[in-house]
């Protein structure tokens, strides 16, 4: 029996999840006619067609390459693309991969039974062409009533911009945008005061202090405020794609104001102060001196090229240069070196053995053969010598009527336990080897050390504490006896030293 899976899809135009179960029902009813073995159901829910960028469908072609069904089942061809050139793209890798597309309502390029269909070739070519056509024609009429709506100056619903409010008009249909006095007042505020010199952060903090808050009865923060300073659509500009309409927003702030902050923000942007607050300091607050038992804090310093270098520094020799002479260090190669310690000591194989095996003994575990899978084998054997038994007493003689109808439904039972059979075994997974898991922890070492997002994931999680000599390095780990002292005497052999900077000087790498 062929093995088959279905791909369902509705998009959030004109469709529910009623639709979803018409198309499964319609193939299931396909796949009973044409003796298709179902074992399993990919489905995506309010994704278009248009692009073949949709999880499940991904996951279905993906899942192609285990070559373990032979055809995937559609209701019908648009179901499985609207765009020609993603049609015939995903469908040569489904090809490639020994599978056919069948549609359980329209023809295609191949018949049930896995022989072409010439008919069916230039049928499914003009069902994907019109496909594509009625997407597009759909696509811009919605465009086209948008766009009329944002001529009258229509609401077009969604979330309302802070500062304004959506009004129905009497006799008329949608709402209009109207300002919000009472949020406006605090708009005009924001923009006057960071104009005049105050930062964004200045200004959060005097409209908490003034009770002020924002539409959810939250405090403003400094990241909302940096968003509105930046919104034309307070000059009344509205951007929709490659739509641009003025005085669709009731105009709060005028022009030169408007113009007056954002060169403030771009020229803030550009600014050293500004570079450095960016820069991602993993260490901050869990890096120490060992000699002074200070807090080694993030600094910045500019090379007479003009290159600007990050590193950490003794917070007493910041403030006192006598009071400790403890070197500055390069900011990339500590946290790098901290990085590969941590997952050297929690990932070398003498101190995973024993979870290698643990892990390789249950996942294995897992994949024993069901209970399921067992009593359907052990019916099926019973179902066969019923039927041989029933053959038998047929050589012998003994037909009737009720052995007739006893023998069909043998058949019938046998034919029902190969189907559940073939979707169990097809479940199964392969069991996992010692080396294989080893393999898996030896690679995640090397790859994730690249990584800049897994390397604020492991110091942020696993380290407590840094302690940091000239010539030596103490982590302490979250949760862990085992901590890490290790001797750095080669540190200058192993990271490039600074030049000298200005400020500071003394910087070992």
């Amino acid at each position: 029996m062929k093995k088959a899976v279905i791909y369902a899809r509705f998009s959030s135009h004109g469709q529910t999840e009623q639709s979803i179960e018409g198309q499964l029902r319609i193939c299931y009813q396909y796949a009973a006619k044409h003796k298709l073995c179902i074992i399993k159901e990919y489905i995506d829910r309010a994704k278009t067609a248009t692009t073949d960028n949709r999880p499940q469908f991904q996951k279905m072609l993906q899942d192609s390459f285990n070559k373990q069904f032979d055809y995937v089942l559609v209701y019908s061809v648009d179901r499985f693309a609207r765009d020609d050139e993603d049609y015939g793209a995903d469908k040569k890798i489904l090809r490639l991969n020994g599978i056919k597309l069948l549609s359980a309502t329209q023809e295609t390029s191949v018949n049930p039974d896995g022989t072409e269909n010439i008919n069916g070739i230039l049928t499914e070519g003009i069902l994907v062409a019109l496909a594509k056509y009625y997407s597009r024609e759909l696509s811009q009429k919605v465009r086209r009533g948008q766009f009329e709506s944002l001529e009258k100056g229509t609401f077009l619903g969604g979330y309302m911009l802070y500062g304004y409010k959506a009004v129905a008009v009497e006799g008329q249909t949608g709402k209009r945008i109207e300002i919000n006095e009472d949020e406006a007042v605090v708009v005009r505020k924001i923009f006057d005061m960071y104009a005049t010199g105050s930062t964004a952060k200045e200004v959060a903090a005097h409209l908490n202090e003034n009770q002020i808050r924002n539409r959810q009865g939250r405090p403003f923060c400094p990241n909302s405020i940096m968003n509105m300073l930046k919104n034309a659509k307070y000059t009344g500009l509205l951007n929709y794609g490659q739509y641009t309409k003025e005085n669709y927003y009731p105009r709060i702030i005028d022009a030169e104001t408007f113009v007056a902050v954002s060169n403030r923000i771009d020229i803030n942007k550009r600014s050293p102060a500004r570079m450095k607050a960016y820069e991602n300091y993993r260490l901050s607050g869990k890096l120490y001196c060992g000699y002074c038992k200070g807090l080694m804090t993030g600094e910045s310093g500019t090379s007479k090229q003009g290159t600007i270098y990050h590193y950490y520094k003794c917070f007493t020799k910041k403030k006192n240069k006598d009071k400790c002479n403890k070197l500055s260090v390069r900011k990339d190669a500590l946290e790098d070196l901290v990085v590969s310690l941590v997952l050297n000591n929690i990932l070398a194989e003498d101190k995973i053995l024993d979870t290698i095996e643990n892990v390789v003994e249950v996942y294995n575990s897992s994949l024993t053969e069901s209970a399921e899978l067992n009593i359907l084998r052990q019916d099926l054997s019973t179902t066969e010598k019923h039927i041989a038994n029933m053959l038998e007493a047929i050589k012998n003689g003994i037909f009737t009527e009720s052995t007739k109808t006893e023998l069909v439904k043998l058949e019938k039972r046998k034919e029902e336990l190969n189907k559940q059979i073939t979707v169990e075994e097809t479940n199964k997974e392969e069991k996992l080897s010692r080396e294989q898991v080893l393999f898996f922890f030896k690679s995640f070492v090397k790859s994730e050390l690249s990584d800049e997002a897994t390397k604020t994931i492991i110091i942020d999680r696993l380290v407590n504490k840094v302690i940091l000599y000239d010539d030596r390095i103490i982590i302490i780990l979250n949760n862990s006896d085992n901590n890490i002292d290790e001797s750095i005497e080669n540190l200058e052999e192993l990271c490039s030293n600074l030049p000298q900077l200005s400020p500071p000087r003394g910087t070992v790498f």
